[in-house]
C-alpha cells in the first residue's frame, strides 16, 4: 500500500524465521528494484528462485538482471525507431547489430553488451537478438506507464492484531505489586489483580482502566483456600487464559529471637508466604497446563537466600519460596510451563517495614541512611523476566541497590 519501509521491515522478519520464504524475498527484491538498489534486488531475487523456480518468468529475468533501476521516459522515441531498423534488418538479412547496440546504449542495459559484440553470422542469431530487444522494450515501456500513472488513494485497512496477554498479580494494592501492575497495564496486558482491602484494590482497578487497561479485580485474602479456589473457578470464560501468574502477596511479621518469637506473627507468614503462594498456585497452574502454556514468577527475598538475626521464620517462609520455585520447574517444565523467582534486597516504597513493626513508623524508619531499591526497579526486573521469547527461562535474579552487598551488608553513609 505504498509503505515500502515498514513492508521491508515485516518481510525480514519473516526471512528471520523462515529464511527460505520465497515470496518473502521475492517481495523485497521488488522493494529494492523500486528503490533503485539493482544489487539488493538481484540477491533477494536469486533466493526467491532458488525456493520457486517459478518465479524466474522472462519478465523477471529482465527486470532484474537486465534492467536495473527505471530510466528517464524515452522508451516511446527509441520504440518508434527499433521497428523500422528491425524491418530494415530481416529485409535485408543482414545483421543489423550498431543499431540495435545503439538503442540498447541508450536504454543502458548492460547485459546485452556481450551478446552484441558478437558477430552474427546467421539469420537466426540476429532474431534471437531482435526477440529479446523487443521484450527489453514492452518491459521498459511498461514500467515508464506505470510510474506516470498518477498513484490512488492508499486505504489502509486494519491489521488484526494477536490478543493481549492475560497476567495475575497478587498483592497488587500497594508496592512491588502495585508498580508491577502499572508496569504490565503500561505495556497493553490485561491484568486480573488480587487484595485483601475491597477501597484499595478498587481505587487501583479505577487509576489502570482510566489510563487504557483492561482490568478484573478480585477481592480475597491469598490465605483462605476456600475464597482463592472461588474466585479463579468463577473467573469470566474470558478471562480462564492467564498467561501469567505473579505470586507477589506476602510479608513479614515481627522481628525478634527464636525463643521470643510472636505464634501470631509465625502463623501470619507461613499462611501467606507459603500456602497463599500454593493457594494460587495450584488454582491456576491446570489452567496452564491444560493450554500448554504460561509463566509462573514467585517473589521471594534475599531473606530466603542468607539468614539474618532475628529473621527466623521469615527466612524460613522465603527460603520455602525458593525451593518451591525450583520443584514447581521440574513439575511444569514439561508442559511448556516456565517458573522463575525473583529475590529482592531491601526495597523501599512498599509497606514491608510497616508491617513488619505492626505499624510503628519510626521503627519502619529503616532506609534513610542509605539508597535500597525502589518498587519500580523490582517491576522493571519482572517485565523484563516475563516478556522473555517463549525458549529463554529466567530461572532466578537476585537484585540488590548498589549499598547493599549482602542480606547484612548495607554502606549506610547516606543516599548518594
Amino acid at each position: 500500500m505504498g509503505k515500502t519501509a515498514k513492508a521491508e521491515e515485516y518481510f525480514l522478519k519473516t526471512l528471520a524465521i523462515q529464511s527460505k520464504h520465497p515470496f518473502a524475498n521475492y517481495d523485497l527484491a521488488l522493494i529494492y528494484h523500486t528503490a533503485g538498489d539493482a544489487a539488493k534486488a538481484l540477491e533477494y531475487y536469486e533466493a526467491a528462485i532458488a525456493n520457486n523456480p517459478e518465479l524466474q518468468t522472462p519478465e523477471n529475468e529482465i527486470a532484474f538482471r537486465g534492467l536495473g533501476t527505471p530510466a528517464e521516459p524515452v522508451v516511446e522515441e527509441i520504440a518508434e525507431e527499433v521497428p523500422a531498423a528491425i524491418e530494415e534488418s530481416v529485409a535485408s538479412e543482414e545483421p543489423a547489430a550498431g543499431e540495435i547496440a545503439a538503442v540498447a546504449e541508450e536504454l543502458s542495459i548492460p547485459a546485452l553488451s556481450p551478446l552484441l559484440s558478437i558477430e552474427h553470422d546467421t539469420i537466426e542469431a540476429l532474431k534471437q537478438n531482435i526477440l529479446r530487444l523487443e521484450e527489453l522494450l514492452k518491459a521498459k515501456a511498461a514500467q515508464v506507464a506505470e510510474a506516470a500513472v498518477e498513484e490512488a488513494p492508499i486505504v489502509e485497512e486494519p491489521i488484526e492484531m494477536p490478543p493481549a496477554k492475560t497476567a495475575l498479580i497478587t498483592g497488587a494494592t500497594s508496592g512491588i505489586g502495585l508498580a508491577t501492575a502499572r508496569t504490565f497495564a503500561q505495556a497493553g496486558w490485561r491484568l486480573i489483580l488480587t487484595g485483601r482491602r475491597e477501597d484499595r484494590l478498587e481505587a487501583v482497578k479505577e487509576e489502570l482502566i482510566e489510563a487504557g487497561a483492561e482490568v478484573l479485580g478480585l477481592v480475597f485474602d491469598v490465605r483462605n483456600y476456600n475464597s482463592v479456589a472461588e474466585n479463579i473457578q468463577n473467573l469470566p470464560e474470558e478471562w480462564r487464559s492467564i498467561d501469567l501468574l505473579i505470586n507477589n502477596a506476602g510479608k513479614a511479621k515481627g522481628l525478634s529471637e527464636i525463643q521470643e518469637g510472636s505464634l501470631e506473627h509465625w502463623e501470619e507468614m507461613i499462611d501467606t508466604n507459603i500456602k497463599g503462594l500454593l493457594y494460587l498456585t495450584r488454582c491456576i497452574s491446570p489452567l496452564m497446563v491444560a493450554q500448554h502454556s504460561g509463566h509462573i514468577i514467585n517473589i521471594g527475598s534475599i531473606a530466603g537466600k542468607e539468614p539474618y538475626p532475628m529473621g527466623n521464620v521469615y527466612c524460613a517462609s522465603k527460603a520455602a519460596v525458593d525451593m518451591l520455585t525450583r520443584t514447581m520447574r521440574l513439575d511444569l517444565h514439561k508442559y511448556n510451563i516456565r517458573v522463575s523467582q525473583i529475590a529482592p534486597g531491601h526495597v523501599e516504597e512498599t509497606e514491608f517495614a510497616l508491617v513488619r513493626f505492626d505499624g510503628d513508623a519510626d521503627r519502619a524508619k529503616i532506609y534513610n541512611d542509605f539508597q535500597p531499591l525502589t518498587s519500580q526497579d523490582v517491576a522493571n526486573t519482572i517485565y523484563y523476566m516475563a516478556t522473555q521469547p517463549g525458549h529463554v527461562n529466567i530461572q532466578d535474579v537476585v537484585i540488590y541497590g548498589t549499598q547493599q552487598a549482602s542480606a547484612t551488608v548495607i554502606d549506610r553513609s547516606g543516599r548518594p
